[in-house]
């Protein structure tokens, strides 16, 4: 079934390469729209497939992990619980439900890196940095990067590091351009003005870390 899907999209595509040359003003409106309609599927599927990708990965690293049967179904717990506090925005309950979790497995990103906004609720500066740098440093998911850099970007511009909170927004940007909460924060640095409006990205970690 995925492999028809797929064999129908690429049909669609051929017939638009060869139609696009030689088609009139409004043929390529079109056409255009078609090319827009299949990018933005094209980009959904992208992003389910790394979400189930992260999750498969994470089943990989505990099968290979030493630890008793007991312990997975701890470190699987704590995550739930974890994620279920921080979506009531409960970060205190999330955040203790989530050590436990890295604790018992330091590479689990997912669990990571709600530990670390939960920090950013908790305004736990110095703990959240910390999350977040090993975050950008070991995951090679580009939205959970973007999410890192913003978040430290976040942390810089709070310290009133204003150049360095700029360049972390810039490479948030560069890892996911569709990231609005890094742009808001650049207008926001950049304006001047002494009062600042940060977005952490919370609503944006939400849809991607789930279980």
């Amino acid at each position: 079934m995925i492999r028809e899907w797929f064999a129908t999209m690429n049909d669609v595509l051929d017939d638009l390469i060869l139609r696009y040359p030689q088609a009139s003003g409004e043929e390529k409106n079109a056409l255009q729209q078609q090319w827009d309609m299949l990018k933005s599927l094209s980009d959904d599927i992208i992003e389910s497939w790394l979400q189930l990708e992260d999750k498969m990965g994470m089943v990989r690293d505990i099968q290979q992990q030493p630890i008793q049967v007991s312990e997975s179904q701890k470190l699987l717990d704590s995550f739930v619980k974890g994620q279920g506090y921080f979506k009531l925005h409960m970060f205190k309950h999330a955040s203790d439900q989530l050590k436990e979790a890295v604790t018992l497995y330091p590479d689990f990103v997912g669990a990571r890196i709600l530990l670390a906004m939960s920090c950013m609720h908790m305004k736990q500066w110095g703990d959240a940095q910390r999350h977040f740098q090993l975050i950008e440093a070991i995951t090679e998911e580009s939205k959970l990067q973007a999410i890192a850099y913003n978040a430290l970007g976040c942390i810089q511009a709070i310290y009133a590091h204003l150049e360095l909170a700029q360049c972390y927004f810039y490479k948030a940007l560069e890892a996911d351009p569709a990231f609005t909460d890094p742009k808001l924060n650049l207008e926001s640095v950049q304006q001047g003005n002494g009062q600042l409006q940060l977005q952490f990205g919370s609503a944006k970690l939400q849809t991607l870390v789930q279980v």
